[in-house]
């Protein structure tokens, strides 16, 4: 959102200041080699008119200068013109890259509060079209001060043969200014609305094409396809109102270069009839007046496009300017292997929207105690979890692991103690080695390798094409789900953390692959502070303690026998799964 107060042009000063000055070596480089594209322009209205002259004064030297001075000056003006375009591109590109960098970091070092307001297709499309668009936009306002540069040059050429006609034929092209400036205006709300609808194109089709089985499974397509539809059609709506927009500014244009054309044939008939003005100056002044043409039209094109790059600016800086909640002290400590006792004292915690999700939340877990936490949907298991590794941070009360409140441990240490296996593998890009790696980057091959035979997952990864190497593919959508649960657990098993979250890590598995990946898991929990969520009560009755929550509070804590006996929560959810066995 734009700044109240600040001008249009603010966003663009700021563009400057923070980002393009560091490439100001090239872009002035730019600037002089556009003045001498301009200058060569300009050239040319005198060149004709001096060479007409040397006609009327039957001066035959003409049929050899009058030509090659001509190909000079195209030389000139390609020669600069190729380079002018080398060197601002260069640094448009390298600018483009750099921010497009920033704009990544800052999103993966973001507070998830700030990720969970739109989707990831959203947030993507914020890479390719408002990026491009502000790397265009400012291309085009490179090219409009060239094109201002070539301007005035030819109105000092024009000068030099007749102010008065000159004068005229600026008071007409003036009377472009206020309609430009008022159709950029209508363009710059078109082009707000038409980024917004882009993010939520991208977003409906990364739903629609990740959700592809169940739609089938259900028969959504036709659902897909209107959904997916209507944006479309308002896009369409809002690009063709564009188009119409900026087809008015080609023809405004065109209208005042006639009449400038028209004022000048006038002028110079009168001019010519009276025995003010030659013919040479006539065909000076009109060479001069085509010179203007190209460059105004372009100009009226950038009003436009600049009035684009702000709405892009709009989009990307406050990405750029978020600051996080989540951050070291300045007197942070890094710690080194720890024990792994985790400590919950008063722990309130209240999400953006109001929502509670825990309330006076106390709880001591021992160092490497195995601790299951069950209940319903929205009993706040999820968020206890976030808070062990200092995702969020309590809206009141302490997290503390060993005795040492978690906001002043640096997070770069306290997250070096935690491994997590989730219901929802994650695989990134990479190989299948390297997916394993990410638990410890500098891990060996050999280190690599042996987790893989530790979490049973070492048999299937040789049968693969190219074994370790081979290729995760987008999501690890080849592997089954028993597949990369096995190489999550390769992954938490070659961090060796003290501390270890499991969220339902068997829940989407058959039995065989259960048994599998839960005797992995007894190995891998063992010696380890190790907290479980689960819905499946028959996976952690071994629990050294289950915690009962229920709406954000503890409702009942203790081994599965003790809760039995309690007759509480614990055990309605106990009879309720087993009821039927």
């Amino acid at each position: 959102m734009q700044t109240k107060g600040k001008s249009p042009d603010a966003g663009y000063r700021r563009l400057w200041r923070d980002w393009l000055s560091e490439y100001r070596g090239l872009i002035f480089a730019s600037f002089g080699l556009m003045i001498i594209t301009a200058i060569a322009s300009a050239a040319y209205a005198k060149i004709i008119q001096v060479i007409i002259t040397a006609y009327e004064t039957a001066d035959t030297t003409v049929i050899y200068w009058g030509p090659v001075s001509v190909v000079l000056i195209a030389v000139s003006k390609g020669v600069s013109m190729y380079f002018q375009q080398v060197a601002s591109n260069t640094a448009l590109f390298r600018f483009e890259a750099r921010l497009k960098k920033a704009m990544y970091s800052s999103l993966i070092h973001a507070d998830l509060f700030r990720l969970q307001g739109e989707t990831p297709a959203a947030l993507a499309a914020r890479f390719s079209a408002d990026s491009d668009l502000l790397r265009s936009s400012v291309q085009a306002l490179m090219a409009a001060v060239s094109s201002v540069m070539i301007i005035i040059a030819a109105i000092a050429v024009m000068l030099s043969i007749d102010w008065q006609i000159t004068l005229i034929l600026l008071v007409i092209f003036s009377l472009a200014v206020a309609p430009v400036n008022s159709i950029s205006s209508k363009i710059r709300k078109i082009s707000k609305g038409t980024q917004e609808q882009l993010s939520g194109m991208n977003s409906d089709i990364v739903e629609g094409l990740s959700s592809i089985g169940m739609a089938r499974t259900y028969q959504l397509e036709d659902h897909l396809n209107v959904t997916a539809s209507e944006t479309f059609n308002t896009i369409k709506f809002l690009r063709i109102r564009d188009m119409k927009w900026k087809g008015r500014l080609s023809p405004l244009v065109e209208i005042l270069s006639g009449a400038a054309v028209a004022a000048l044939l006038f002028a110079v008939s009168w001019g010519i009839a009276r025995g003010t003005m030659t013919v040479a100056d006539f065909m000076g002044l009109l060479t001069g007046v085509g010179v203007l043409s190209q460059p105004a039209r372009l100009l009226g094109t950038t009003f436009a496009s600049a009035a684009k790059g702000r709405v892009a600016l709009d989009r990307i800086f406050p990405i750029l300017d978020a600051k996080n909640e989540i951050v070291d002290k300045d007197d942070a400590v890094a710690l080194d292997r720890i024990k792994g006792q985790v400590q919950f004292e008063g722990v309130e915690f209240v999400y953006p929207n109001g929502f509670a999700a825990l309330k006076s939340l106390t709880l001591n877990v021992p160092a490497g105690s195995k601790v299951a936490l069950v209940g319903r949907s929205g009993a706040g298991k999820s968020t206890v979890f976030n808070l062990i590794p200092r995702l969020f941070d309590p809206t009141s009360g302490r997290v503390l692991i060993d005795g040492t409140d978690l906001r002043d441990i640096s997070i770069e240490s306290l997250r070096r103690q935690i491994a997590v296996v989730s219901q929802d593998a994650v695989m990134l890009s990479g190989t299948v080695l390297e997916n394993i790696g990410f638990g410890r980057l500098d891990a060996s091959d050999t280190e690599i390798e042996a987790a893989a035979v530790s979490a049973a997952a070492d048999g299937f990864i040789r049968q693969l094409p190219e074994g370790y190497g081979t290729a995760v593919s987008y999501a690890g959508s080849h592997f089954s789900g028993g597949e990369k649960q096995r190489l999550s657990i390769a992954r938490a098993i070659l961090r060796d953390a003290p501390i270890l979250l499991l969220d339902e890590p068997t829940s989407a598995l058959d039995a065989e692959s259960e048994s599998a990946i839960k005797t992995a898991l007894d190995k891998l929990a063992k010696g380890r502070t190790t907290f479980i969520i689960a819905h499946r009560l028959s996976t952690i009755l071994d629990a050294d303690m289950i915690v009962v929550m229920d709406k954000g509070s503890v409702v009942e804590a203790g081994t599965h026998k003790e809760l039995l006996a309690n007759a509480g929560l614990y055990a309605d959810l106990y009879r309720l799964q087993f009821a039927h066995v």
